[in-house]
C-alpha cells in the first residue's frame, strides 16, 4: 500500500526527509512521531502526491504519486494548511469531496459536523482553529480514503475535545480498516489507540514498529552509584539521575542492558522498570547539548 525507498525531499538548501524507508502493507493505525521540523508534513505530502520526492521514490498503490489521479481520488491528507475558496460554506466543501471520492460518507460527515457543533451554512474562513479542524477532521474521515493522511488533526482543539478525537478517529477505524496515519509530536496524547510508531526525527526515520515495541526499547535502571557508574562504562546511557540517600539512575536501551548478560547477584542490586512512550520518543529525539540538569550543576 505504502513503500518508500530512500526518500529524499529537500526545499533549497533545507533537507527535509533524508533516506526515508519504510512499507506499510496492511490496514494499521500508525502514528507518526517526531518534533517540529522533523519532516512528518512532508512526508504525508509526498504520500498524498502534492510534492515530488529530490530522490528516492514513494509508492502509494504501487504507483507513483505526484500528480496521479488515481492516488488523489484514494488518498486524502488533512492538514492546518488545507485552502478553500474563500466564500465556500462547509456544506459546499462536503459536496465537493463526496463528488471526488467515490467511497465518501456524505451521512458520516454530517454526523460528524453536528457533533463539533458546526454549522453546515457557515463559511470555512469564518471558523475559529478549533473549529477549521473539527471540519477538517470530519472531511479526511468521511471520504473513508483507502490510506488517510492526518497531519495535526487536534490543533487548536480544546482539551476535551482533543480526547474525544482521539476515540472518534478510533472508531471510524474499526468500522472501516484502512491504512490511517496520524502525525503528532504529543505521542501521549493518541498512543492508546495506536498499533504501530513511525518515528520520524532529522527527516528519518529512526524507528518503525508495533506501539509494545517501541514501549519497551528504553528501560530506567536503578541502583547504587557505584554500580549505576559501572554501568554508564559499559553501555551508552540517555540520562543519568541522582536521587541522594545512596540511589541513581540511568535510561538505557533494553537491549544494550540484556547484552551484558548480568549475573544473577548483579541484577539483585538493579531494579529495571519500563518508562513512558512519551518518556521514550523525548530520550531518543532529545536535542544536543546535555539535560536541564547539566545548566544548574554546580
Amino acid at each position: 500500500m505504502i513503500r518508500c525507498e530512500a526518500l529524499t525531499k529537500s526545499f533549497g538548501n533545507n533537507q527535509a526527509l533524508q533516506d526515508c524507508s519504510f512499507e506499510i502493507n496492511e490496514p494499521s493505525l500508525t502514528g507518526v512521531i517526531g518534533v517540529n521540523g522533523a519532516g512528518k508534513t512532508s512526508l504525508f505530502k509526498t504520500l498524498a502526491g502534492f510534492i515530488k520526492p529530490t530522490k528516492g521514490e514513494a509508492y502509494v498503490l504501487d504507483r507513483l504519486p505526484f500528480q496521479d489521479i488515481k492516488v488523489a481520488q484514494n488518498v486524502i491528507m488533512i492538514e492546518e494548511g488545507m485552502t478553500f475558496h474563500p466564500n465556500a460554506t462547509l456544506h459546499e466543501l462536503v459536496d465537493s469531496y463526496h463528488r471526488f471520492y467515490g467511497n465518501f460518507d456524505k451521512k458520516l460527515a454530517e454526523k460528524l459536523l453536528d457533533y463539533f457543533q458546526l454549522d453546515s451554512k457557515r463559511p470555512y474562513r469564518k471558523l475559529s482553529k478549533g473549529m477549521a479542524s473539527g471540519f477538517r477532521v470530519a472531511l479526511g474521515l468521511a471520504a473513508q480514503a483507502p490510506i488517510t493522511l492526518l497531519d495535526e488533526p487536534n490543533t487548536g482543539m480544546d482539551p476535551s475535545l482533543r480526547k474525544d478525537l482521539y476515540q472518534i478517529i478510533l472508531k471510524d477505524y474499526i468500522n472501516n480498516p484502512r491504512v490511517m496515519l496520524i502525525s503528532s509530536h504529543y505521542l501521549g496524547e493518541m498512543e492508546q489507540i495506536l498499533e504501530k510508531i513511525l518515528l520520524i526525527h532529522q527527516g528519518s526515520v529512526m524507528k518503525h514498529d508495533s506501539l509494545e515495541a517501541f514501549q519497551s526499547l528504553l528501560v530506567a535502571v536503578q541502583g547504587r552509584p557505584e554500580i549505576i557508574h559501572s554501568l554508564e562504562e559499559k553501555i551508552p546511557f540517555y540520562e543519568k539521575k541522582d536521587y541522594g540517600a545512596g540511589m541513581s539512575q540511568i535510561i538505557v536501551r533494553k537491549s544494550d542492558l540484556e547484552a551484558l548478560k548480568l549475573s544473577a547477584e548483579q541484577e539483585k542490586d538493579l531494579a529495571v522498570n519500563g518508562i513512558s512512550s512519551e518518556d521514550c520518543f523525548i530520550y531518543l529525539t532529545r536535542r544536543k547539548g546535555g539535560s536541564i540538569n547539566d545548566i544548574y550543576h554546580s
